[in-house]
């Protein structure tokens, strides 16, 4: 393996949450639909490049028409390639691999269909990727959207203005950031919803708020994020009756394990 890409710029979220922007070295465009994921690599020891290299899966949270690939990533201090991630600097080298994967896109959604986007953590990139691409066709007036992100804290809420602003900008939008410790935050005062994001589900607040109930003939639910919402989610959908989407059957519950 060898390095293929290149670091164009690091911005920090907080001091364990950056977002990556990543070129191939040659200039060629990296090919993909909003929603997908890809690999990225560094090697174990930078002066072996043939010995152990540590990969793994993130969601890309850029739009495909945008030159850099966007890659937001949360630290894992015990992990294996995260560290390594996070003593990049703009310029550095890195792996990228040149095949994204995951079903997570628009691919057979209809264009009426009600869409509601359950994200926690970093598990809101492949949304935010989807909603940059398709803003037209999500805000076109012929559905509602609906976009869940949960975090612990305040300052984990990447994209809070982006989203904020094209709430303000359509009717047709709705953004629910859901904090589960704010009460954590010396100094922070939140108005907004606590708790977890499956809890707008449960309670009502998401079904009151689009003025109809969430069924599977009318919605297609994205999930990401945290497992125990993955799997919690999957349940309670699974018993409104939504089925799975896959390569071999068409559904209208997605979500990728990576």
């Amino acid at each position: 393996m060898q390095y293929n890409a290149v670091v164009k710029n690091i911005k920090d979220i907080t001091p364990e949450i950056k977002l990556f922007f990543i070129s191939f070295k040659d200039g060629h465009k990296f090919e993909f639909k909003a929603g997908q994921f890809a690999v990225l690599a560094l090697p174990d020891d930078a002066n072996n490049l043939d010995g152990e290299w540590h990969r793994r899966a993130y969601s890309i949270t850029s739009a495909p028409s945008q030159d850099e690939v966007e890659f937001y990533i949360v630290l894992v201090k015990d992990g294996r390639l995260t560290p390594r991630l996070f003593n990049l600097k703009p310029g550095d080298e890195i792996f990228m691999g040149e095949k994204p994967a995951g079903l997570m896109n628009f691919n057979g959604v209809e264009e009426d269909a009600n869409l509601l986007f359950i994200s926690t953590g970093t598990g809101i990139a492949p949304f935010v990727s989807m909603i940059r691409e398709h803003k037209d066709e999500i805000l076109n007036g012929k559905r509602q959207v609906a976009l869940i992100h949960g975090a612990r804290h305040t300052y984990e809420l990447g994209f809070k203005g982006e989203l904020e602003e094209l709430q303000k900008k359509s009717p047709y939008f709705r953004y629910y950031p859901i904090v589960s410790r704010a009460d954590q935050e010396v100094g922070m005062e939140w108005n907004g919803y606590r708790g977890h994001a499956q809890n707008l589900i449960t309670n009502g607040t998401v079904e009151k708020d689009f003025g109809v109930k969430i069924k599977p003939e009318d919605f297609h639910v994205f999930l990401c994020g945290n497992p125990k919402m993955v799997d919690e989610c999957v349940e309670i959908f699974t018993n409104k009756g939504f089925t799975r989407h896959t390569l071999k059957e068409k559904g209208n519950l997605y979500f990728d394990k990576h």
